[in-house]
């Protein structure tokens, strides 16, 4: 099995309309970056169409607006273009079980089979591996690893999506110290992979 610091990830962020899916909330961006090595190798930046207006909570949280969606495709077409991008690569998100809740309501409303990724939680790693800070937010990770960080471009996928990636690999760096050096010994912790490959 590969280390995990050879490993290729797609680091992934979601905008959405809401903060269910059950309730009829959808996506309306998916950024991720694709690395290896510590390097940003791929980007995917994709808005989406929700065919409904914004609250104008979120346009305050997200900086996206109606005008912004105008003529973007569906949120169908992006994440059906988004599963291609990534491939057989493993998946990982900050909090990821609120990213994870919309793709899996995509798969079931569009019909796309099964949810087979490897999914990992940086939140949930961030808490494994400082299990006494009392935050545990992207921001204040930053902050604790010392990442450049423009707080006003929070909350736009690509550029969290970026961010979280920084923060993976200091972890992964922390991880290896710790003699957890595959996707095997990562498995064994609670909270940190939330979906697994079949």
């Amino acid at each position: 099995m590969k280390h995990l610091l050879e490993e290729t990830y797609v680091i992934f962020d979601l905008e959405t309309t809401g903060l269910s899916p059950k309730t009829g909330n959808s996506i309306i961006e998916i950024g991720a970056v694709r690395m290896k090595n510590h390097a940003v190798i791929e980007r995917f930046d994709e808005l989406i169409n929700p065919g409904i207006p914004l609250d104008p909570e979120i346009t305050k949280i997200t900086n996206i607006t109606d005008e912004m969606l105008q003529g973007k495709r569906t949120e169908e077409e992006v994440v059906k273009e988004f599963i291609e991008w990534v491939g057989e690569d493993i998946l990982v998100a900050h909090n990821a079980s609120f990213d994870l809740s919309f793709l899996k309501m995509a798969f079931f409303k569009y019909r796309l089979g099964a949810f087979q990724y490897d999914v990992i939680d940086t939140l949930g790693l961030s808490r494994f591996l400082e299990p006494f800070e009392r935050y545990h937010n992207l921001t204040s990770l930053m902050s604790r690893y010392e990442i450049t960080w423009d707080e006003k471009k929070h909350h736009r996928a690509d550029y969290d999506s970026e961010g979280t990636g920084m923060v993976f690999y200091e972890m992964l760096t922390r991880l290896e110290k710790r003699n957890i050096t595959t996707l095997e010994s990562l498995q064994k912790i609670p909270k940190i992979m939330l979906n697994k490959r079949v």
